[in-house]
């Protein structure tokens, strides 16, 4: 269990234009914003909160609220049995799914009937709101861990990509990358770089005089015969019939009447 021992937990109504002057506690704190909005301050940063929100606070860190509007919350201490398993940080988080909403309904709902055990119950209902606030920040991690290598893919796929360096600059091994990659783009790194190549080459073919050897290297393959093959592999054509194939459509377009 990771909540090892709650030291205080309440709800409140604060009434619009209050403060709360800065403090701080010996312990982690869990403030969940149901409604209302206004700033707090957590460790001399200051963050705006609103509907549906929450705050994590560490220990001995100095904070402060300001409530604009009538806030309703819900405020919990707690210690931890291991942080290297979830690594509380100072902030205000969104719950935009409104997951971690019904997991403090169901607090409240303990804490008010306090029926048999209701401290063991509210443990455990924190233990499961810290590992689903946990999970969230994995998956936006992972997400905007891919839209860095995608990103870095589309404006460098014509140089020589260290694929297993690019992994491991974005914190996944290489198997897992891999992985990773294809579920997401329904290909492999390298045939999605290949297939970023190809789709620059034909454009280049059809709209420059560029040789088909410049092209090539434009594109980031080692030797024409590289470029070649793997362009009719995926076109079933190769680059001289594309061209030729662009230009009849072109002379075709300039041949209709206006």
């Amino acid at each position: 269990m990771f909540a090892h021992q709650l030291e205080f937990i309440f709800f409140y109504v604060h009434k619009p234009d209050t403060q709360i002057l800065s403090h701080h506690h010996k312990c982690y704190e869990l403030v969940y914003y149901i409604s209302g909005s206004g700033t707090t301050n957590i460790g001399g940063k200051e963050y705006e909160y609103a509907d549906n929100m929450f705050s994590l606070i560490r220990p001995d860190t100095y904070h402060s609220e300001t409530h604009d509007t009538g806030t309703e919350l819900f405020c919990i201490g707690f210690t931890l049995n291991d942080t290297e398993v979830i690594d509380v940080q100072n902030g205000v988080y969104p719950d935009r799914s409104c997951q971690l909403l019904q997991i403090v309904k169901r607090m409240k709902q303990e804490l008010l009937s306090k029926r048999l055990h209701y401290n063991l119950k509210l443990d455990l209902l924190l233990s499961e709101f810290l590992i689903e606030f946990e999970r969230t920040r994995s998956l936006s991690s992972a997400s905007d861990s891919f839209r860095y290598i995608e990103n870095f893919i589309l404006e460098n796929f014509n140089q020589n990509i260290n694929l297993p360096a690019l992994a491991k600059v974005s914190g996944y091994s290489y198997d897992h990358f891999r992985h990773m990659f294809k579920e997401r783009t329904g290909l492999s790194p390298m045939n999605y770089i290949i297939d970023k190549r190809i789709d620059y080459a034909k454009r280049l073919i059809v709209s420059t005089d560029m040789t088909l050897s410049t092209i090539s290297q434009e594109c980031g393959f080692s030797t024409s015969s590289q470029f070649s093959s793997m362009f009719r592999r995926l076109t079933g054509r190769t680059p001289s019939e594309y061209r030729l194939t662009g230009e009849r459509l072109v002379r075709t377009l300039r041949a209709q009447p206006e």
